[in-house]
């Protein structure tokens, strides 16, 4: 959060629904229930949902990086997936 109030690094807002956020936020395999006040049942959420989102994540990015790079901010330490 330090990087990016101080213009060290790009960072945005997705602007996700509440349960959107959830699914990303939990793991992989994870089960969540939502209740709907105006109806007074339960919806359930998993995996599939949670893939869904990612998905509709990484599209909304991929058009995003089309226009202009994202600068991640300058002496970070590599990935861990990537070699030093």
């Amino acid at each position: 959060m330090h990087l990016v109030q101080t213009q060290m690094c790009d960072a945005l807002s997705l602007g996700l629904p509440e349960v959107a956020r959830a699914l990303i936020c939990t793991g992989p395999e994870s089960q969540m229930r939502a209740f709907d006040a105006a109806s007074g049942a339960f919806t359930a959420y998993g995996p599939d949902d949670r893939t869904k989102v990612l998905t509709e994540v990484g599209t909304f990015l991929t058009s995003l990086e089309a226009e202009q790079p994202f600068w991640p901010g300058d002496g970070l330490l590599p990935p861990l997936c990537q070699s030093v």
